[in-house]
């Protein structure tokens, strides 16, 4: 599919006027060949959305920015601090291309994994019979609710997990003052009796 038949004419101008600038230079200032180039590689990243055209207008920058940056850091008359900041900044343009190129993968996968609709019928789908599954789901999804609505009246307003917990801090409670009786009825069993 053709890139310039897929996206609206004025996106396409935006991204590929931000590119055209990237190959003036190689094309000696012709703007028409320069404007070809950016069109090429725009389109060797198979995008059909703006989203798609944009990331991959990302990813070209990124990377002519990086290769820039690391034949900048070749300059014989630079220092070592700007050689070693010029290459470090040629990873981090090359790092967020590749994340970009990732994001445009992910975004190309899920395009293509959406179902594209069929021939429309001669009748639209909502005119025509359902299997009752819809229905019998959304009854359904009514009389959960309808039940939890009445346990929680039941209940005082508690769900099944506030009723567990209170079940288990009684318990507990119970089980606390189990220990103390016996632990009192322990001590006054070895304590000494008064004489009477």
């Amino acid at each position: 599919m053709s890139l310039l038949a897929t996206l609206p004419k004025i996106i396409l101008d935006t991204v590929i006027g931000r590119l055209i600038p990237l190959f003036l230079a190689a094309a000696g200032g012709d703007a028409a060949a320069a404007r070809d180039a950016a069109i090429q590689m725009l389109a060797a990243y198979n995008v059909e959305t703006p989203e798609e055209l944009t990331l991959a207008a990302e990813i070209i920058g990124l990377q002519f920015q990086a290769l820039e940056s690391l034949a900048d850091a070749a300059g014989p008359d630079r220092s070592l601090n700007q050689t070693l900041r010029l290459r470090g900044s040629a990873v981090s343009l090359s790092r967020e291309s590749h994340k970009a190129q990732r994001k445009l993968d992910q975004v190309q996968r899920a395009r293509r994994t959406v179902p594209q609709p069929a021939a429309s019928p001669a009748e639209p789908p909502a005119a025509q019979p359902a299997s009752g599954a819809p229905e019998k789901e959304a009854l359904d999804l009514v009389a959960a609710a309808q039940e939890a609505i009445r346990i929680a009246q039941k209940t005082g307003g508690r769900n099944w997990a506030q009723n567990l917990q209170k079940r288990m801090m009684t318990a507990q409670i119970a089980e606390n003052a189990k220990q103390q009786q016996a632990k009192y009825a322990g001590q006054n069993a070895t304590a000494p009796q008064p004489a009477d």
